[in-house]
């Protein structure tokens, strides 16, 4: 589940005919349901609230008595028992939702700093420092979270997003690629799915998603309402979204993540994800197409989709369309050049920037929520690991039992099923440091820590059982045309197939 926000966007567009059972299309516009954001509170929601709140409260005093009731188990020191605390507080918030996710990562950082740092009020910080100095960690190492590479190779995503539907490329790029798929309903399925796997590779999964939905309503509104193959038309563009985020590190936030664990000797470049996210991208599209056309025949004879639109000549358009091309060539190419992807991600925000592509107005559109939710899983992760505490929770299972493939398929699939109903961000923040603790108590499993690292990310983008799963599946549920349960049934069937390629494709590689 992305916790991506939609960009806005721009298209040119316009009206669906219907002549002989073909839909002819021009014009995206909105598909959405227009629900206020400022919708009274019932006593129900607050009541719900309220439970949510008591919930982490109680699951965080539980917590804090833990090591003392099982000190045999949990043999913690000072620093490591007050972090298991907040570690419990952020994943229980994260979880329930009394607060937004993002608010929860700046619960964290807060936390972290004041409790745990060499920056916590004096009291306590004389006390840590005599009797656990070796685990108090560095106030600026959690505020740092901010500007770590991640983040910024995350910046400069969302700076390519913002100039590429600023400029209509995302519009013309979608132009080119729909039209050598003809007419066939089940091939222009297959047309969306591609496209918007594509965009979804360098986008927001949100702001792909929404383009998208935008651009196929025409042919929705014509489409006969007993046709259940309007469920494929419609769901194929969330499920697309969701998969085409996996076969680039800057596609989707646990990418990100697990980059931020892959340093040193585990580092992967952008080429080499892209070698192993990209061929299962593909493979993942292709099944999930399948299963659609399978679950939800057309009926329809013909759809004919007409975008009018056409590259801009003007030095700004050019400008976009340049630095844009230059950018992902310089990912994919980082080893022949030796330019790592996170300073590459700061040429589309130089060039827009000093250009004037991309203005105060837009930067304010970025997706800020995310990149604290990223920071503050940074920082959870990061305390984890120097505190220690991470490799002692991961202890708790003896490993020895279990073979290198089987650890990684459980943390997979824990992963994943997590994901099903939190943020796939939020996910990746709680799962990806327990994973990196198991693999350095497990010592040499056979498979390489990136490998592990980069499928368990990739696990948790699968995850698209329900409409809370991924914003584009809420997206997608919000149309009016999808039914929960047809979500639970089409999304949990591509979801678990998906989910078991991957596993396949990781013993092949690993």
């Amino acid at each position: 589940m992305s916790e991506d926000r939609p960009i806005p966007q721009t298209g040119d567009g316009v009206a669906a005919q219907d002549s002989g059972g073909s839909a002819a299309v021009q014009q995206p516009r909105p598909m959405m349901a227009d629900r206020s954001e400022d919708e009274p509170e019932t006593k129900m929601n607050v009541r719900t609230e309220i439970i949510k709140i008591i919930t982490v409260v109680v699951a965080s005093i539980i917590a804090g008595f833990l090591p003392l009731l099982f000190p045999g188990a949990l043999d913690l020191t000072p620093v490591q028992h007050i972090l298991l605390v907040i570690f419990t507080a952020t994943a229980f918030c994260w979880i329930t939702e009394p607060i937004p996710v993002y608010a929860t990562s700046l619960f964290a950082m807060g936390a972290l700093a004041i409790l745990i740092s060499d920056s916590s009020f004096w009291g306590l910080r004389d006390y840590l420092m005599e009797a656990d100095k070796a685990h108090v960690i560095s106030y600026k190492s959690v505020l740092s979270s901010f500007s770590a590479p991640v983040v910024i190779l995350f910046i400069g995503g969302f700076a390519l997003a913002i100039a590429a539907t600023k400029y209509k490329l995302d519009i013309n790029l979608a132009r080119i690629l729909l039209k050598p798929f003809g007419k066939k309903p089940a091939m222009v399925t297959l047309g969306i799915m591609t496209v918007t796997a594509c965009f979804a590779m360098f986008m927001s999964n949100t702001a792909t998603t929404v383009m998208m939905l935008a651009m196929i309503t025409p042919v929705i509104a014509v489409f006969d309402k007993a046709d259940r193959g309007i469920k494929a038309i419609v769901f194929c563009v969330p499920v697309a979204a969701n998969i085409g985020g996996i076969a680039t590190p800057v596609g989707t936030p646990p990418n990100a993540i697990a980059l931020g664990f892959l340093t040193g000797a585990d580092t992967i470049s952008f080429l080499e994800w892209m070698k192993v996210g990209f061929p299962l991208a593909v493979v993942c599209v292709l099944v999930g197409w399948i299963l659609l056309c399978v679950l939800y025949p057309i009926k329809q004879k013909e759809i004919e989709i007409k975008i009018e639109s056409k590259f801009a000549k003007d030095w700004k358009s050019i400008t976009v369309y340049v630095v844009f091309a230059l950018t992902i060539l310089l990912w994919m190419t980082e080893r022949w050049h030796g330019i790592n992807s996170y300073v590459v991600a700061l040429i589309p925000l130089i060039g827009y920037t000093c250009t004037g592509i991309i203005k105060t107005a837009d930067i304010k559109t970025m997706n800020w929520d995310v990149i604290w939710l990223i920071a503050g899983g940074i920082a959870l992760g990061d305390a984890l690991g120097k505190t220690g505490l991470a490799a002692k929770l991961a202890n708790i299972i003896d490993y020895a039992q279990y073979s290198g493939l089987m650890i990684v398929i459980l943390l997979s699939i824990i992963g994943w099923a997590l994901s099903n109903f939190i943020s796939n961000t939020a996910s990746a923040n709680l799962m990806l440091p327990i994973a990196v603790a198991v693999l350095t108590q497990a010592g040499d499993i056979g498979i390489a820590r990136s490998t592990v690292l980069m499928f368990c990310a990739i696990a948790i983008s699968f995850a698209m059982s329900l409409p809370i799963s991924t914003p584009p599946n809420a997206l997608a549920y919000a149309t009016g045309y999808l039914r929960n349960r047809d979500i639970m049934f089409a999304g949990g069937i591509i979801s678990v197939v998906c989910l078991g390629l991957g596993i396949l494709t990781m013993w092949m590689v690993g």
